[in-house]
């Protein structure tokens, strides 16, 4: 009985590792026409929506919570100096091939004062963090993953064995 518990176990254990297809989906690189100029000079981007869009299509749902809220006292364009919000800390679980993962990431409001109220500033910075979680997770990793220009990028690479497995 307890062998057979043992191999039980152990050939979960080996479905568990080979079953990457999932991750594998989630670092696949994103097609030009979803990629856009950062208008601050600092790198591309993809837009949040289809961030989202990946982490639906690829894991369906998921949940996120923010932890904590992060406010600065700083100066408007006016000169009056205000409490506002600058940033979040997100909590984004989501179950990937079989694995429950939580991945907490901070998320920044870049121009605090471009926004009227600290609802739209939360928004903003929910955005971001939703987006540094997911590169966490391997989604648009790419755009994160150059140096001098040159692209260090290789994870979908290295997992590309996963992806063709039915």
């Amino acid at each position: 009985m307890n062998l057979t518990i043992g191999l039980m176990i152990m050939i979960m254990k080996v479905e568990r590792v080979n079953t990457m297809k999932q991750l594998y989906e989630l670092s696949r690189i994103f097609p030009d026409k979803f990629i856009h100029k950062n208008p601050t000079g600092f790198g591309d981007y993809i837009q949040h929506s289809v961030i989202r869009q990946r982490i639906l299509s690829v894991l369906g749902g998921y949940s996120q919570e923010v932890k904590h809220i992060i406010r600065e006292k700083l100066t408007d364009k006016q000169g009056v100096e205000r409490e506002v919000i600058t940033g979040v800390i997100l909590a984004l679980t989501v179950e990937i091939d079989g694995e429950l993962v939580t991945i907490e990431e901070a998320g920044d409001v870049e121009q605090p004062f471009n926004w009227k109220t600290d609802g739209a500033r939360m928004k903003d910075a929910i955005s971001d963090a939703v987006k540094r979680c997911a590169m966490a997770l391997g989604i648009g990793l790419h755009l994160w993953s150059q140096f001098d220009g040159e692209s260090e990028y290789f994870l979908d690479k290295q997992l590309e064995k996963y992806g063709d497995t039915e």
